[in-house]
């Protein structure tokens, strides 16, 4: 029987001709999505380009929050490209430390020295603060006890408060272009994203960017910020809401739509503001705790949550029955489908055109095989490991409780 025979309804045949028109449903309907997040992405950019003519010359007063455990291999080089910025006014970079294990202070101050003492490019920053996290809270991760903390010590003429990861290599245009995308008054919040471009060519490197870029079309459609390259107008903070908010939270990002939508404000995405990330040391059991965690913050602050999990699970599955089958047609087909869509999604938020077609077909398959495991162990875990802390998940309210808080609050009175 032919791929596009019309077969008799027979139980058989009509099973597999089901199975066939809705896979290939699925893919129509991510081809739709691509098509939203495309007009979507092109609609921002033309937007800009015009604002950027009526922009203010100076900007306001803006602070840096840069939350940090452990000694990351990427921080001096972050901090170089931070420490850079062409910003049209006054900035302040606060440095949050949560823990004193590592001599880490220590580190940071020195990293700051240096880039104080050079002879070219000096740090624009008018000021930077470093400081130890003053206490572990038994609720909420340590990150968004470290945001707490230092959004209680903002400087009083500080207007925009951005967040940046110890591993986002950002543009010296970065904090700036943050500021732009909060002048409009209904706009709360601004981030921009990651595109995950492993160095290694490693199959669990591509997987992981395969997942990313499906991730960087939901999350644009949806409105789910990215943590790791994000700014807030000062109201958002002085207003409280998102604030009691972290105090239980697993993440800061997903958990700001509501506190925003309370203020009747708005997040906007900016695709100009897409970070690389090169990283490539993964192992299937650290990739799939990653994915899991990243899915476990939708479930627990996102209202699209049912939505993410339903198009996770539904999609491996329906790949799975294809296999079992033995439709090699089908298979084939609906993965060249995807592949056309990622190097169409690359192609869209990063303004080039894709080399990487060969790369994305290495990472596919095990990048959805992964993204429907990932799924289900994010829709029935009950606890979860980040950065080497133990958290267990609470429904009421949503979020998490820190398993180590009280071994945590010892090293810090000791």
């Amino acid at each position: 029987m032919g791929f596009f025979t019309f077969p008799e309804f027979s139980s058989s045949l009509t099973i597999e001709y089901i199975i066939k028109i809705t896979l290939f449903g699925a893919l129509s309907l991510q081809a739709l999505l691509v098509l939203f997040f495309t007009l979507k992405v092109y609609k921002v950019r033309r937007i800009n380009i015009f604002k950027k003519k009526n922009h203010p010359r100076r900007m306001p007063q803006s602070e840096v929050i840069l939350c940090l455990r452990g000694i990351d291999f990427s921080l001096e080089k972050m901090l170089g490209r931070l420490a850079v910025q062409d910003y049209p006014g006054p900035w302040i970079l606060q440095v949050i430390i949560d823990s004193k294990s590592e001599n880490l202070q220590e580190f940071v101050e020195n990293l700051i020295l240096q880039l104080s003492e050079r002879k070219e490019n000096l740090p624009t920053w008018k000021k930077v603060n470093i400081s130890l996290l003053e206490n572990y809270p038994p609720t909420g991760s340590l990150k968004c006890s470290a945001i707490r903390q230092a959004c209680e010590n903002l400087n009083s003429k500080s207007d925009i408060v951005a967040l940046i990861d110890a591993d986002a290599f950002v543009s010296k245009n970065w904090l700036k272009c943050l500021a732009e995308g909060l002048t409009h008054e209904n706009i709360g919040a601004v981030s921009g994203n990651r595109w995950y471009a492993p160095k290694n060519n490693s199959i669990l490197g591509w997987s992981r960017a395969v997942w990313n870029a499906g991730a960087l079309v939901m999350m644009t459609l949806l409105e789910i910020p990215w943590g790791g390259s994000l700014a807030v107008r000062k109201e958002v903070i002085k207003d409280g809401e998102w604030i009691r908010t972290l105090k239980h939270s697993l993440c800061e990002d997903t958990s700001l739509i509501r506190p925003l939508e309370k203020l009747n404000l708005k997040y906007k995405f900016l695709p100009d503001l897409i970070i690389i990330d090169r990283s490539d040391d993964l192992n299937f059991s650290v990739l799939l705790d990653w994915l899991t965690r990243q899915l476990l913050t939708v479930r627990l602050h996102h209202h699209a949550w049912s939505l993410i999990s339903f198009h996770g699970i539904s999609t491996t599955f329906l790949l799975a029955v294809i296999i079992i089958r033995g439709d090699l047609a089908a298979f084939i087909i609906y993965e060249l489908g995807c592949i056309l869509l990622l190097v169409w999604i690359k192609r869209v938020a990063l303004k080039e055109s894709c080399n990487s077609l060969p790369s994305f077909t290495k990472g596919l398959f095990l990048g959805q095989l992964i993204t429907g495991l990932s799924t289900m162990k994010a829709m029935f875990t009950r606890h979860v490991e980040w950065s080497g802390i133990n958290y267990e998940i609470t429904s009421s309210p949503k979020g998490v409780k820190n398993l180590d808080y009280p071994t945590l609050n010892r090293e810090v009175s000791s």
